[in-house]
């Protein structure tokens, strides 16, 4: 019994450790900027859409449409709401429930960065590496500079795909190359896939068809066979998912994106050799000039790699250098490719290819074959990599000098504890565990003190938070007392770092904590016509002529733009809107802050989706509105048959009883009642688009699975059946 605890427990105490340590990093950061895992795109786009997703989850529904949400209201086509994701769910409910935003976001990101540990070194030891070495770039992974000072921090999809991508590289190895159960790759991979962020998808791709074109050349058919039906669940779900906005891009500006370089958020050569140095920046360039941020950090101790060198049996790692050159193309290639932008985005993956790399090389070389000529390529590589980033950054010397020193002292700790032996066998020798531990201890205790350095000299992201409050209750006593929809014109971002502007406003996705619908929601996916009319972008933010668009008088219905969207309150940044704008008749300034200026309708409309204007002659009755559809019934069809309803013409609508015809101010949602008679009752229905190819694809995911587990099950049966009868036991007297 004693030998069983001992054996579970030499298995445990590697990767526990790392996970524990891998906690405490991530909370130590916490320690010195509280705000920190809530910055950015979490504190005005995540949050905000989860809380509004618990709201929805709460009342036993999932959001699909919402039409007082207008651009941002399109929940299927902007995928990384995780409509579909329990773990999404989860996320949402909590969120929901949060007395406390930060505290929230925080929590589930370091869960995530544990999840991410432990993916790490399961994939690490999968690979061929030793429990030590995996423990180590389980802690070094979570801690890359990308991952912190980008996706933990502000990008909260990119940091659960990163995270939970070498669990379902593990899983999805586990099941193909070992033909294990097919359970941890289905439910980590439609996890990934569900939380709708690309790039960890498009990542996914790469090593499916690694594996399937490996197999392929070696002519491995049951392997074949078990990479397709891995590849036929991913895809199939990966349809569902991001069908609706492929479906949709063509009405957003998404439709619009260039295939360019301009240098935006992606690397070059030089940055390369930035990698191993935690407190330098590189040549990242973003929104204002080049990035204060260490994005291009891989791990301290890379320059060690020819230490190392050769590696032996290196074919294994052949999928591993497949992902990993993929990726570095991804990260030194054009910024912009269509709707595929920023490739810098890639770098979790890059990191996670290079350091399973340097476990599996370490674990074969370290310390038997550390040899006096590779100590000093190890010392050539840590001069070369200094020099170069010292060019590229000569004002941060002293933090390359610290860095280069740091790594030379490691190289000499490591030159010293592992030597050569002419009688080299494979596999570790019992009398060389204790370097391998003592180095590995060490290297852990290093991490945690460049994490901490690298922690007080960028205490927060480099992308600009806003400084929202984080009490969940706070954010939904704004505009608790209004009337109908709203809608915020001009830039809200200017003074949002004084506390006492949010009692007046909020920003983009916060809106949805308030009682009150408001269309300045965040969006992926702006829709051109509506955005170019009101000058308004993915957050929300329009220029000033925003206002007299929305009190303007449309030439074709002749109503005021603003009774077409079906607006009740218009909030003006007095930032943009100095001076009191004068309101038109049937509304008034129904508050003057310090900030804004709120005016309301002297008598509020309903909330959009509904009808809004009828063509002349024409008139309808028994209107229903909920949010994906509206019924009416005819009672009149006059010389201009059309019927607008306060809905942007998003693919994925139907009509029965009337037919669509072109929106009216090339947004509105419009039909028209040519063929229609007095009496007919007229539906407008939204689905998300193609929605017969996503019931199919939603079905087919279900069969492939069930196919595969039925497949394994009947060969698993086969091989028990073909398994050689045991030998008779001998009995007592047998001559």
């Amino acid at each position: 019994m004693d030998s069983t605890r001992d054996t579970f427990w030499q298995r445990l105490h590697w990767p526990l450790l790392s996970t524990l340590l891998t906690i405490a990093l991530a909370a130590s950061r916490v320690l010195i900027n509280p705000r920190f895992y809530f910055t950015d795109d979490t504190e005005r786009g995540s949050f905000g859409q989860w809380w509004a997703l618990g709201e929805y989850l709460s009342r036993g529904e999932l959001p699909i449409l919402d039409p007082s949400a207008w651009q941002g209201g399109n929940y299927f086509a902007e995928g990384q709401w995780g409509i579909l994701s329990p773990i999404t769910w989860l996320i949402g409910l909590t969120a929901y429930a949060a007395p406390d935003a930060a505290v929230h976001v925080t929590i589930w990101k370091i869960a995530f960065l544990a999840v991410f540990s432990i993916g790490m070194y399961l994939l690490a030891t999968q690979f061929g590496s030793s429990r030590p070495w995996a423990a180590l770039v389980a802690v070094l992974a979570p801690a890359a500079g990308f991952t912190v000072y980008m996706d933990a921090a502000s990008w909260s999809t990119g940091l659960f795909d990163a995270c939970l991508f070498p669990l379902v590289w593990w899983a999805l190895r586990r099941a193909v190359e070992y033909g294990k159960s097919p359970w941890p790759y289905v439910l980590a991979s439609f996890t990934l896939i569900t939380i709708g962020y690309v790039f960890g998808v498009i990542v996914l791709v790469v090593v499916l068809v690694a594996t399937l074109v490996e197999h392929i050349v070696r002519r491995d058919r049951i392997r074949i066979l078990r990479t397709l039906a891995a590849s036929a669940w991913g895809a199939l779900w990966t349809l569902v998912i991001y069908l609706p906005a492929m479906a949709t891009s063509a009405v957003t500006t998404r439709s619009e994106a260039p295939y360019e370089n301009t240098g935006f958020l992606n690397a070059d050569v030089a940055d390369l050799f930035t990698t191993a140095s935690p407190l330098t920046t590189g040549s990242i360039y973003s929104w204002n000039g080049y990035t204060d941020g260490p994005l291009m950090y891989i791990a301290w101790i890379l320059p060690l790699f020819p230490l190392f060198l050769p590696i032996a049996r290196a074919r294994t790692l052949v999928p591993v250098f497949v992902l990993g050159s993929a990726m570095l193309a991804f990260v030194l290639g054009p910024s912009d490719l269509g709707a595929i932008r920023w490739p810098i985005r890639m770098m979790p993956y890059v990191v996670i290819a290079v350091l399973v790399v340097f476990a599996v090389a370490a674990t074969r070389a370290y310390p038997e074959r550390i040899t006096r000529a590779k100590v000093w390529w190890s010392f050539g590589l840590i001069v070369a990599m200094a020099y170069i980033t010292w060019v590229a950054e000569m004002w941060s010397w002293k933090s390359i000098l610290v860095a280069a020193a740091l790594q030379t002292v490691a190289l000499a700790a490591f030159s010293f504890t592992g030597s050569a032996s002419a009688n080299y066998v494979a596999g570790r020798a019992p009398r060389w565990q204790r370097q391998t531990n003592l180095v590995v201890v060490a290297s852990l205790v290093v991490t945690l003190g460049v994490g901490g350095v690298q922690m007080l000299q960028w205490r927060e992201s480099p992308l600009p938070g806003v400084d929202a409050p984080t009490s969940t209750s706070a954010l939904e006593s704004v505009l608790e007392d209004a009337s109908g929809d709203a809608i915020v014109v001009g830039d809200y971002m200017k003074g949002a770092t004084d506390p006492e502007s949010w009692d007046e406003r909020l920003m983009a996705n916060l809106w949805y904590l308030s009682d009150t619908n408001v269309s300045s929601v965040y969006t992926v996916l702006p829709f051109s016509a509506y955005a170019t009319d009101l000058c308004s972008d993915l957050r929300g933010v329009t220029c000033d002529d925003a206002l007299d668009v929305l009190w303007s008088v449309d030439s074709e219905t002749g109503l005021p733009v603003a009774d077409l969207l079906d607006v009740s309150t218009i909030i003006a940044a007095k930032k943009t809107f100095p001076s009191q704008p004068v309101a038109p008749d049937g509304w008034h300034l129904a508050e003057d802050g310090d900030y804004t200026w709120r005016f309301d309708r002297d008598e509020p409309l309903p909330s959009a989706g509904g009808v809004t204007w009828t063509g002349e002659g024409t008139l309808i009755a028994d209107e229903t509105v909920s949010d994906t559809s509206v019924s009416f019934t005819v009672t009149s069809v006059g010389s201009d048959p059309r019927v607008t309803l306060s809905r942007l013409p998003f693919p994925g609508y139907s009509v029965s009883g009337a037919t669509l015809t072109d929106p009216v101010r090339d947004y509105l949602l419009t039909v028209s009642l040519a063929d229609a008679s007095v009496g007919d009752t007229v539906t407008v229905t939204f689905l998300p688009p193609p929605f017969p190819v996503l019931v199919a694809s939603f079905v087919g995911a279900w069969l492939v699975l069930l196919a595969w587990l039925i497949a394994r099950a009947a060969a698993r049966r086969a091989t028990r059946r073909s398994a050689p009868a045991p030998a008779p036991a001998s009995v007592a007297g047998d001559a």
